[in-house]
């Protein structure tokens, strides 16, 4: 099931250490059967996959994963890797508020993690001699985070904007030096499909049989399609989106307890509780407070 204690406590350091300080770095980070589930956080996220294959979700969008990948990704933007499992995979993450931007710079960066119906500046494909680069400012700015030496801070914004600089010149340039073209054939599109429709619809009863009808397969192919993809089951998948959107009703409207769960697909009052709760570490009702406190 999503979100259990290990991942709810990554997810929390996140957000606990960016309220501290406006910088968080995670470089070179190395598994072999990794798993994250779907989250989201405040601030700003740059993903490098380093080494290994496998896929990133980003809402109802799929991206492909080769070593040498770059995503952009916004704030509460829910996320997740799905690296592919038994396989090396190297990551690494930085998160960031926008008072660590130059004053001059900070709307033009911010623009590259702007959503729209056209998303594919938000994904690179770098070649070695940039992700090179990359990462030596990426090296020096886990050096100072991890050293706090005088003036880390402002070591690490500088690094920062460097960084994003070079992003801003590759999405931009008309030159296609320092990337290349990136293929979707590896993405299924009957999963992006799928994913789409619950993403859409998930208020609504959905069945795995209405699903693969949907795709003309077979549920248990569809099963094992959607999993090999995304890294999680369809049921995960549509449980997720529903407490997801559970959480933006209780922040941001006055409705019921009662009714954001009939909203959102729940059949019953004490299911949502206890799924809310399993997910999120604490009930609706706590969180609604805590939100309202913020």
């Amino acid at each position: 099931m999503p979100n259990g204690p290990d991942e709810r406590l990554r997810i929390y350091e996140v957000e606990e250490r960016l309220r501290v300080r406006p910088f968080f770095i995670k470089h070179r980070a190395t598994d072999k059967h990794f798993y994250m589930d779907f989250h989201s956080h405040p601030g700003y996220e740059i993903y490098f996959f380093q080494q290994g294959t496998g896929n990133f979700l980003i809402e109802d969008r799929i991206y492909p994963l080769v070593g040498g990948d770059i995503l952009l990704i916004s704030e509460f933007e829910s996320h997740k890797s799905a690296p592919s499992m038994g396989v090396d995979c190297s990551r690494s993450v930085v998160n960031f508020l926008p008072e660590l931007l130059l004053p001059q710079a900070s709307s033009i960066f911010l623009q590259l993690f702007a959503q729209g119906p056209d998303m594919t500046h938000r994904h690179l494909r770098v070649s070695s001699e940039t992700l090179a680069r990359m990462n030596e400012l990426l090296t020096r700015m886990e050096e100072e985070a991890r050293k706090r030496t005088d003036l880390f801070e402002i070591s690490c914004s500088i690094c920062l904007n460097e960084l994003l600089l070079e992003i801003y010149r590759l999405i931009h340039t008309k030159s296609s030096e320092g990337t290349s073209p990136i293929s979707r054939s590896s993405v299924n599109p009957r999963v992006e499909q799928v994913i789409r429709y619950m993403s859409e619809r998930y208020s609504e009863p959905i069945t795995l049989k209405k699903l693969a009808e949907m795709i003309y397969v077979s549920p248990y192919y569809l099963c094992h399609l959607f999993k090999e993809t995304t890294g999680i089951t369809i049921s995960e998948y549509l449980i997720y989106t529903r407490i997801r959107q559970s959480k933006r009703e209780l922040a941001l409207t006055e409705y019921s307890i009662a009714e954001i769960a009939s909203r959102v697909g729940f059949n019953t009052l004490a299911h949502f509780g206890q799924t809310f709760k399993m997910m999120e570490g604490m009930t609706p009702r706590d969180y609604r407070k805590k939100i309202n406190v913020q």
